[in-house]
């Protein structure tokens, strides 16, 4: 890489799903999704962005099914990947199975995979941030997801952790598992609205004061936090992100670049940078959220 330092904003979605319904409200249709966040990549600078699924909809092992809407990485390489080569100036490919590689003027990006698998403890739901990969199984509990992710290398942290209201652990809960955690998302740009709002109904339940308690709880344990956009936007690619040196990273091949990341992440050799999602940007896509899934529209073409 060019640059002496890179840029990963390890937990994205890009648009809020992949479904039809989705792509048209929120103004994606007939476009190339992998040139749009490629694009969004390029504009903030980033050098890894991993695309983050999550769903419900599994084969009989909990597993993302492959090269469906809902494996995301797979389905972008899948539908635009061809079409994206086509357009001058971008140079795209896939860097492994779980991973595509895109240049563009002399930049370079590497989207990986991610994913937030749906874990249940008795009757409750919990997310936790997987880096690297979408196919960890999903409906398993808390312990035997951060097993299968140990035991098979994978990259994985405790997901907005205060953040109760939306399926995060709990800060008493996440002392349970943190020392089986690879890190905490410590700073999430969604979550945007300042302290003093927070009892305002819905609003209050997103504000800095999550991001404060989940940074002072990593610290509290000397476990790395990283800084991370959560777009559920293609724009908001970026809006946080960690930054390390260049040479830390190995390009070689996608198994390298993911060893390499998850060492870099683990012993601390990044920095994080906070920032925050647009107000705009927020309330656009949390409103065609909450109105997609009345009557779970999303699900209609």
């Amino acid at each position: 890489m060019k640059e002496e330092k890179c840029r990963a904003d390890l937990h994205y979605h890009g648009p809020i799903g992949f479904e039809p319904y989705w792509i048209r409200v929120q103004d994606y249709k007939g476009k190339n999704l992998l040139k749009l966040i490629a694009d969004a990549g390029f504009k903030s600078k980033l050098n890894i962005l991993a695309v983050t699924s999550e769903t419900d909809q599994t084969d009989k092992n909990g597993i993302i099914i492959r090269n469906s809407i809902h494996n995301r990485i797979g389905y972008l390489a899948e539908n635009y990947l061809n079409d994206l080569n086509k357009i001058q100036g971008y140079k795209a490919d896939k860097f492994g199975a779980s991973s595509i590689m895109i240049e563009k003027n002399g930049n370079k990006l590497y989207l990986i995979s991610g994913q937030t698998p749906i874990i249940k403890e008795g009757d409750k739901r919990y997310d936790h941030l997987i880096v690297g990969s979408d196919s960890v199984p999903n409906f398993r509990n808390f312990q035997d997801t951060l097993k299968y992710c140990n035991d098979n290398g994978v990259l994985h942290g405790e997901e907005h952790p205060d953040l109760e209201v939306h399926f995060g652990l709990g800060l008493n809960n996440a002392e349970k598992y943190i020392e089986l955690s690879d890190f905490v998302e410590g700073h999430n740009a969604q979550l945007l609205w300042p302290g003093f709002m927070r009892k305002i109904p819905k609003i209050g339940d997103y504000t800095e004061l999550n991001n404060n308690r989940a940074k002072e709880f990593a610290e509290k344990h000397n476990k790395p936090w990283i800084a991370t956009s959560d777009g559920h936007m293609i724009e908001s690619a970026g809006a946080a992100y960690i930054e390390f040196d260049a040479s830390l990273l190995d390009e070689r091949n996608e198994d390298n670049l993911l060893k390499a990341l998850r060492t870099i992440v683990k012993e601390s050799h990044f920095k994080p940078h906070e920032g925050y999602d647009s107000l705009i940007n927020w309330l656009e896509w949390t409103i065609k959220f909450q109105w997609g899934i009345r009557g779970e529209r999303y699900k209609r073409n």
